[in-house]
């Protein structure tokens, strides 16, 4: 099916495509609401303290239409309170990308924030039970305050610094389970402080992982124990190098 060239580019080149597990949640005492509908399944990690969404991640099986429809929808839930999810407007968020609302992916997806807020109750209780048993410096930086004091921390390193933690966190968490399989990367630079551009080696260049799990593993590793808010992208999947080193 085609589809328009702007939904067809966030297709190709989505934002928030991966996932987010259960035992993460747990271990820093948040909420995750994982919720399915059709062959897409979205998750959603709160904050139950501030009732506030820190993390969106989503993965499908559909085709362009479905994929451009959940990562705008994952965009939109970004840092909204759990409150406001009621009042968003799926015939108004899809409507201005001149998606049809009898198109079978936006049924899809339209559902996803009703089925987002009657899950959380529950949702929310598991994760104030795990919060019980925290320490009290561990939750706060798990938490929304947090947070934002490891946004003001990593924006005063500068790049080099930024790199030179990048390339501890894969020394010690990502380059050897690479290694085992035959496989390596590189860090080619970073782009607005946040996307990490690597660049693939050996096995992993040619592996059909490499867009999926290896690369989500990466960009887990790179969150669990840098910085929470940086992305990976294999160089083949975005920006050319002209343009990087322009910024």
């Amino acid at each position: 099916m085609d589809i328009p060239e702007h939904l067809a580019e966030i297709a190709r080149f989505p934002k928030r495509r991966g996932a987010i597990f259960q035992m993460d949640a747990d271990n820093k005492g948040l909420a995750l609401v994982d919720v399915k509908s059709g062959t897409l399944k979205i998750y959603v990690l709160i904050d139950p303290d501030a009732e506030q969404i820190l993390d969106t991640k989503f993965f499908t099986y559909g085709g362009p239409m479905l994929t451009a429809l959940a990562d705008i929808l994952c965009e939109e839930l970004s840092e909204k309170k759990i409150n406001e999810i009621q009042n968003i407007s799926p015939e108004n968020l899809f409507g201005k990308f001149g998606v049809k609302l009898d198109d079978a992916d936006f049924q899809t997806v339209a559902k996803l924030p009703i089925m987002i807020t009657e899950a959380y109750p529950e949702k929310k209780n598991m994760a104030l039970a795990a919060r019980a048993a925290m320490g009290s410096e561990k939750l706060k930086a798990c938490t929304a305050e947090g947070r934002t004091s490891a946004d003001a921390e990593w924006e005063a390193l500068s790049e080099e610094q930024k790199l030179e933690k990048i390339e501890e966190g894969l020394n010690e968490h990502v380059r050897d389970m690479l290694a085992g399989d035959g496989g390596g990367l590189d860090v080619v630079g970073i782009k607005d402080g946040r996307i990490v551009l690597i660049r693939y080696q050996g096995a992993c260049a040619g592996c059909g992982a490499a867009s999926g799990g290896t690369l989500y593993y990466i960009e887990d590793r790179l969150q669990q124990h840098v910085y929470y808010g940086l992305t990976v992208e294999p160089e083949i999947q975005t920006w050319n190098l002209g343009e990087l080193y322009e910024h």
